[in-house]
């Protein structure tokens, strides 16, 4: 069985970061999980900054769903009773949703809301973006490795180099990138 991420509004975007983790998805690293209340958050909070490309992020959205159709929870609305009190309420529907879909993890820039304590008891694992991708990196870096690759090669405006996807993804997981930057150690090759 696939190891499950559920992703949280707040690391499907900047969109080199949602790119990264779609694609390391692609590649079987894990199976992605999401609610559609999620992903009506992305539309609403990318649309409010740039309502301009509302239809765009609107096909981006579709275009997720139509890739990933596996990824919608199902009726997360009913797991919202059994949420620990001490998960924010704005966040509640997003345990919800990883209950729904059986995730391993949730992956998201907003651990605080989650009281990652409490529901480390259920054995339900919150990560930063930056925790998680270290993860998969240390699974198979060569994977990793390869995907930031077809994300600098896929952007387009502005195009990125593979240095300029780095810098970018610097910003929400920085010790990932130096993990990056830097390779593993021969020692931790051999283990």
């Amino acid at each position: 069985m696939a190891y499950v991420a559920l992703l949280d509004t707040s690391v499907l975007h900047p969109w080199v970061v949602c790119d990264l983790l779609l694609r390391l998805a692609e590649r079987g690293l894990y199976r992605p999980a999401w609610s559609a209340e999620i992903l009506d958050e992305l539309v609403d909070s990318l649309t409010e900054r740039k309502p301009e490309h509302a239809e765009w992020f609107q096909r981006r959205r579709e275009r997720m769903e139509a890739a990933f159709a596996e990824a919608m929870a199902d009726r997360p609305a009913r797991f919202v009773a059994v949420v620990p009190e001490e998960v924010d309420a704005g966040d509640r529907h997003v345990v919800a949703a990883a209950l729904a879909a059986r995730a391993d993890v949730i992956v998201t820039n907003n651990v605080r809301h989650f009281a990652p304590e409490r529901l480390a008891e259920s054995g339900l694992v919150v990560q930063t973006a930056d925790e998680f991708l270290i993860h998969q990196w240390w699974l198979d870096p060569q994977s990793v490795d390869a995907v930031l690759t077809e994300v600098a090669a896929s952007t387009s405006r502005p195009p990125l180099t593979i240095e300029g996807v780095r810098e970018s993804l610097r910003r929400v997981a920085p010790e990932f990138v130096s993990l990056v930057e830097r390779g593993p150690s021969p020692e931790a090759l051999r283990s």
